[in-house]
């Protein structure tokens, strides 16, 4: 006997026919691919779960889920609906803001941060570690900006959240101060030339690794070396921050980068963190976001995760 029998003949269901509280059964239970744990996830009892289904069942005129070996899978049916159920239920959660609190449990979501390469080891780990959950369908996508219009992307919905050291005053947009960033200076281990204390002649004389010149102005770290009367010697233009820390750590070059990236990656390369060795000015980082999207309860919820990241130790 064939499980999985076909929808109504016209393609549609009838919503004046279901309660719309089963559907949120319907994505307890293809999300965890079990009754039972349907039930402990939506704080049901087994029985009204099961029940909940039978009465799905009956109004898709499908089984949508059978037996299995590790509890249930979905039919060809449940597969085709699961998808426009659970961005129909995330839809309503976001507009009604009934998920106020926001559990990553029930929520799929995926979350789009314009964040600096120097900013990665210290926002990410942590995000992944909340939301790798067996029950959530929420993940985090870092999104590089175009660093000659950062905020583009939070104003045409490309993105959720920024995080940026020089913002400007934008229509639409929201601003909050983080932290102040310090300088440092990175080397490696056992560097013949460099050893716990680094001076302006050795900042001049030896090469060093830099990042490209877009994000160098968006730093303003070039306009800060000048106003000291020094000048750098450009070996290695690099993309990102983490083969500049890979870069450093293989070499004999020193880069300057903000103090928190340099604790998080000096045990992992093996680098000695100096201190920059003439005035450089602290920076300061804003948390960003689109004003219109203020309410949104995921919103709410990383940003509260990212103001506790920069409130807390490195």
């Amino acid at each position: 006997m064939n499980d999985a029998q076909p929808p109504p003949k016209s393609g549609t269901y009838d919503l004046h026919r279901i309660d719309l509280n089963l559907l949120t059964v319907f994505e307890a239970i293809y999300k965890t691919g079990s009754v039972s744990q349907g039930a402990k996830l939506l704080g049901m009892s087994q029985p009204a779960v099961s029940n909940a289904l039978s009465r799905l069942r009956l109004h898709f005129s499908d089984k949508l889920f059978v037996r299995s070996d590790r509890g249930v899978k979905p039919t060809v049916t449940a597969l085709r609906l699961a998808g426009p159920i659970t961005a129909s239920l995330n839809l309503l959660r976001t507009g009604l803001q009934i998920d106020a609190d926001f559990d990553i449990r029930t929520a799929n979501r995926h979350f789009r941060l314009i964040i600096h390469d120097f900013s990665v080891p210290s926002v990410l780990p942590k995000l992944l570690q909340m939301l790798d959950d067996p029950l959530s369908s929420c993940k985090i996508e870092v999104v590089t900006p175009n660093w000659t219009h950062p905020h583009e992307g939070l104003l045409n919905g490309d993105a959720d959240i920024m995080l940026d050291a020089f913002p400007q005053e934008t229509p639409g947009l929201a601003f909050e101060p983080l932290m102040d960033a310090e300088a440092v200076c990175i080397v490696r281990e056992g560097h013949p030339r460099i050893g716990h204390q680094l001076t302006r002649d050795q900042f001049a004389q030896n090469g060093h690794a830099v990042l490209k010149i877009d994000v160098q102005r968006r730093l303003q770290v070039a306009h800060t070396i000048m106003s000291e009367k020094l000048s750098r010697r450009e070996v290695c233009i690099l993309p990102n921050a983490s083969d500049l820390a890979a870069t450093v750590a293989t070499s004999d070059l020193i880069a300057l980068v903000p103090r928190r990236y340099a604790e998080l990656v000096a045990p992992i390369y093996r680098l000695r963190v100096l201190p920059v060795p003439f005035d450089y000015p602290k920076a300061k980082i804003f948390l960003g976001w689109a004003t219109e999207r203020t309410g949104d309860p995921g919103l709410r919820w990383i940003r509260n995760v990212i103001r506790s990241i920069f409130t807390s130790k490195a």
